[in-house]
């Protein structure tokens, strides 16, 4: 595939490497700051693809490398005229102890993109701002859920779960 790297941008670099590999049957949720730089309009931008996927890295490493990205070691690759890294988060797709099995289908005319919902989004980088304090996370946080639709209740309940209703309370007077 011939393709202009470095102007590529995060959301068509995501379509392009998730059709690659669904066509070679790697099934792949995108996670992280991708989905903030999704879900924000670029608001927020991640330099890092983070995909989770059950294939083994030596089935990946062949199509990744078709693509121009090299494995530089362990779970990442990268192409060198490309300002984005590929990164494979160890699976299962999860907040904390909470497995996800619902997902987000964004459809471009590069490819489909498996994600985060919304609302597992905002939770993904609250749980950053809970238990380590990343402010830049909770902003991440604010800029989705003033974006997209997302289910307050169920985050709220997953806050609670977590004994961090306080912080749950500066998220939501952020948000308005």
């Amino acid at each position: 595939m011939t393709l202009n790297w470095q102007n590529v941008g995060i959301k068509k670099l995501a379509a392009i490497i998730s059709e690659y590999l669904q066509k070679n049957n790697i099934e792949v949720v995108l996670v992280g700051g991708a989905c903030v730089s999704i879900y924000s309009d670029n608001r927020y931008l991640s330099y890092d693809i983070d995909l989770i996927t059950d294939s083994p890295i030596k089935k990946i490493i062949p199509v990744l490398e078709k693509l121009g990205f090299k494995n530089t070691g362990g779970r990442l690759f990268e192409n060198p005229h490309c300002k984005f890294l590929i990164d494979f988060v160890a699976p299962p797709v999860s907040i904390g102890d909470e497995q996800l099995s619902e997902f987000n289908y964004l459809n471009t005319r590069f490819g489909t993109i498996c994600l985060l919902t919304p609302t597992d989004c905002v939770k993904d980088r609250l749980a950053a701002y809970f238990f380590w304090n990343d402010l830049q996370s909770l902003d991440q946080a604010v800029i989705v859920a003033k974006r997209n639709k997302i289910y307050l209740s169920e985050i709220k309940k997953w806050a609670e779960s977590q004994g961090e209703q306080k912080k749950y309370e500066i998220f939501v007077k952020r948000c308005k």
